[in-house]
């Protein structure tokens, strides 16, 4: 039985990692396709989800659900504003596109199987332990530094104080742990582009 967005994200607020990424998974594509067509632009629209879920590690009761126990309207909403937010920052018009998730126009080719790959529940167990195995062969400090920032989700301060070290020496660190994750990744995990997605998700937290 699929579990609902609501008992994700109470999942997710008690540092559950599966829970995150089956959230992001879930998701994704939706929401990739929904910021694209309205900005044209990649980069932006990888920025601005990117932000989002940001702020569902670091808010996550914040994100509302309906009664179906479900998301995606407060997730369309929070992206739609940031949209409006994007047109007005460049002083120029938004298009004309309704809220609808699938208010998609045809011509827009946005199919890149990049963005659309899919992670069952039990490959997100096995791409997690194999990265804990990665992070078990790292010394000592780059396991604490990973441990508290991406398991824990404990700030950068939070976790120089408790280690004892300065904190550029956790995003050093951490950037360290996560460059190694990368290149020890079995080569079917190398190439997907959404788990480097996750990974330069959780480099972006070593700024908070």
């Amino acid at each position: 039985m699929s579990l609902t967005d609501s008992t994700l994200l109470k999942q997710i607020k008690s540092g559950d990692r599966p829970a995150f990424m089956l959230l992001y998974d879930r998701y994704w594509d939706n929401l990739y396709r929904f910021v694209f067509v309205r900005t044209r632009d990649k980069e932006v629209s990888e920025e601005l989800l990117q932000n989002l879920w940001i702020k569902i590690l670091e808010n996550t009761e914040m994100i509302q659900t309906d009664e179906a126990e479900s998301a995606k309207g407060y997730l369309l909403r929070h992206l739609h504003y940031r949209i409006l937010d994007y047109y007005n920052s460049l002083k120029k018009a938004p298009p004309t596109l309704s809220i609808d998730e699938f208010d998609i126009p045809a011509e827009i080719d946005v199919s890149d199987s990049e963005y659309f790959e899919v992670l069952e529940e039990n490959e997100v167990s096995i791409l997690l332990s194999m990265i804990d195995e990665i992070v078990l062969q790292l010394p000592s400090t780059e396991q604490q530094v990973y441990d508290m920032r991406i398991r824990k989700n404990r700030s950068v301060n939070e976790t120089a104080e408790a280690l004892g070290i300065s904190n550029k020496t956790v995003s050093n660190k951490l950037s360290k742990a996560l460059g190694e994750i990368r290149e020890q990744l079995s080569p079917e995990y190398q190439s997907s582009k959404k788990l480097i997605s996750i990974l330069m998700l959780m480099e972006l937290l070593t700024k908070y």
